[in-house]
């Protein structure tokens, strides 16, 4: 079986196929071939389709007779049948073959080169040089083998310089790296490093200062919008000079009347009902006051004189009510005047006290 033109219309056929495909010429038995050419033509056609020879009609089959005896002749010699040329059909073959080889070739070709680009633009970001290496064993003849070789060496370096670092964080080990890797892709997680370390000492000091100085070093850290509360926080339990006389005002009265005199009315007036704690003493009163007061005045004392201390520590505390009052440190200096001079004269203690919004004492300690 072969595939050849079909002598009518041209269209590929079996010389196998009883007729054609594309125009319905009869095929199978109404075949033969031109002598001059090897082309396929039809019987009944007169002239070769393909080179145009001439050709003999060949005669209908008629219905076989009965066989005379024949006197018998000399055999003729049989006449040769036209051979049948196979070399277009193979050349088409061929062709065909080295079409489809070559097509996937360049096919395939073109996939490796797709996926070593998307391979490439992957490695951007990547720190580890493992990768890299592998990239290296999957296409070692890239066009970016020698660039990504000297990325892989410097991040191979760098990651020894990562694993020293990570034994002990700190601003200097962050800082060292950063100098020997300016470049480093790691700079992202640098930063945030160092936003942690300076986040965690402007909460140790706690001030005003170090929350801004925070805020002024990383404007866009990880840690802003709580910096931001805390500062917030800070201003608004900041104390005023004016404040601060208030205090120091109901301090120096408290201390120079109810104590030092021993005013029960003063010491009325300095404190709510009672005070939570007084030197000790849960839910004092006044009397509890003048009581500790008394115990000062032994027999050879005459007077009590008491001084605040220029240093004064305040800041703002929310108080079991709910409302907001004032948290006071300060030291008190005691002058005893006495009938015996060779006595003890003066003291020096500390003060611890809250103080609410009315003014009123409503705890204090006094330790030597």
């Amino acid at each position: 079986m072969s595939i050849i033109k079909c002598p009518e219309c041209r269209g590929q056929v079996s010389t196998m196929a009883g007729t054609c495909p594309h125009c319905g010429t009869n095929i199978s038995g109404n075949l033969r071939q031109c002598p001059s050419c090897g082309s396929y033509c039809l019987q009944t056609q007169g002239k070769c389709p393909e080179c145009g020879a001439k050709l003999e009609p060949v005669a209908k089959k008629q219905e076989p007779q009965p066989r005379q005896p024949e006197p018998q002749a000399e055999p003729a010699e049989k006449k040769k049948k036209p051979h049948k040329s196979k070399g277009p059909a193979i050349i088409g073959i061929v062709i065909c073959l080295i079409l489809l080889c070559t097509g996937y070739y360049f096919y395939d070709q073109h996939r490796m080169e797709q996926k070593e680009q998307e391979d490439y633009e992957r490695l951007e970001g990547v720190t580890n040089p493992e990768f890299y290496q592998q990239f290296l064993i999957d296409y070692p003849d890239s066009k970016h083998y020698d660039e990504i070789n000297e990325r892989m060496l410097v991040l191979q370096a760098e990651a020894e310089d990562w694993k020293q670092l990570l034994k002990g964080i700190n601003r200097s080990s962050i800082s060292l790296f950063q100098q020997k890797h300016p470049n480093s892709l790691r700079g992202r997680t640098l930063e945030d490093m160092l936003d942690s370390i300076d986040w965690n000492e402007a909460l140790a000091i706690g001030n005003e200062d170090a929350i801004t100085d925070y805020l002024a070093k990383h404007p866009s850290g990880r840690f802003v919008d709580a910096a931001s509360e805390v500062k917030n926080n800070l201003l608004l339990s900041k104390v005023t000079p004016e404040e601060k006389a208030m205090i120091r005002g109901t301090l120096e009265s408290f201390f120079s009347k109810a104590i030092a005199n021993q005013d029960i009315e003063a010491a009325k007036a300095a404190i709510p009902d009672t005070m939570m704690n007084f030197c000790g003493k849960q839910n004092a009163d006044a009397e509890a006051i003048i009581e500790y007061a008394k115990e000062k005045m032994a027999n050879d004392v005459i007077g009590l004189h008491y001084a605040i201390g220029q240093k004064m520590d305040v800041h703002k505390e929310t108080l079991p009510d709910g409302n907001t009052g004032f948290a006071v440190e300060v030291n008190l200096q005691e002058t005893i005047s006495r009938s015996d001079t060779n006595q003890p004269s003066a003291n020096i203690y500390h003060v611890n006290a809250l103080i609410n919004s009315e003014q009123k004492l409503v705890r204090m300690n006094i330790t030597k």
